[in-house]
């Protein structure tokens, strides 16, 4: 038998009641090969903390650039055990990037002059594996079609000259009680053939300019009107089954907000195929 001798060490990061990204970053090609992080709850603090790992984490631990888990600390300030992994001769250490994720409407509160902020909407390249079409992408407009059954079975989010420290993360379900897969912008949530359903989505800012930027859009259920997606909240259909058809998804800067997307349920004709009969 190989014993395989490791280096160890552990730190405790103390955090306030909120929502957390854990993500492995590398700005170069020289990161540890075999090195790990692991991330755990410690005994300090009164409140709880749930771990949400990213698809291809197992265990809460991050091997690899990219990798991530978002933490979430619930009723009180709450501690996390970090502890690496490193084989003896390994001498990189693991680059870990903390950031929260921003769940207030209000804005940025620090006294930090905001920056220039662009003049005009993020643009969005939403890729989706749709059933009966196969793979579709498409720009700053609906991914799947409002009012039809077709499931849209998994999808990433492409944000084109993405500013720095901030990010986009979002996560889905397969049904009520299933573990949420989630993943940053340009990494794929879902599934493809499979004919798995999505029943509830989430979408939320994270990064050190992330309050500068605003969330919105809609997402469709299966025979359901249309939804508005905000900050870290979790949408879902009335019963927790209802199939995700459609998705439309808006960034705009802070300082050139704009009118939320165009409801396709906006027609009054188009509502009234959802209205239940008496």
């Amino acid at each position: 038998m190989n014993n395989l001798s490791l280096k160890v060490s552990s730190r405790i990061v103390v955090l306030d009641i909120g929502m957390y990204i854990f993500r492995y970053v590398s700005d170069t090609p020289a990161h540890p090969r075999n090195s790990s992080l692991s991330l755990h709850q410690a005994p300090i603090g009164k409140g709880a903390v749930d771990f949400f790992p990213a698809s291809g984490v197992v265990r809460n631990t991050l091997t690899m650039p990219g990798d991530c888990v978002v933490v979430r600390v619930k009723g009180a300030q709450a501690s996390v055990l970090v502890t690496e992994y490193h084989p003896e001769g390994e001498s990189a250490t693991i680059q870990l990037r903390i950031d929260q994720i921003n769940t207030s409407p209000s804005g940025p509160t620090s006294s930090e002059p905001s920056p220039v902020a662009p003049s005009r909407t993020a643009v969005l390249k939403l890729n989706g594996h749709i059933e009966t079409r196969g793979d579709v992408a498409v720009e700053d407009g609906w991914l799947g079609v409002p009012g039809t059954p077709l499931r849209l079975e998994g999808f990433s989010v492409d944000w084109q000259d993405q500013p720095k420290d901030v990010n986009l993360a979002y996560l889905c379900r397969s049904g009520k009680d299933s573990e949420p897969q989630i993943a940053l912008a340009g990494q794929f949530v879902g599934s493809r053939r499979q004919a798995k359903p999505i029943t509830s989505i989430a979408f939320a800012l994270t990064g050190q300019r992330a309050a500068h930027y605003e969330l919105s859009g809609q997402a469709v259920f299966g025979g359901q009107p249309p939804l508005d997606i905000a900050a870290d909240k979790e949408l879902s259909g009335p019963n927790g089954t209802e199939q995700l058809v459609a998705l439309r998804l808006v960034i705009t800067p802070k300082a050139a907000q704009v009118s939320p997307p165009a409801s396709p349920w906006s027609n009054t004709a188009t509502t009234q195929i959802f209205r239940k009969a008496k």
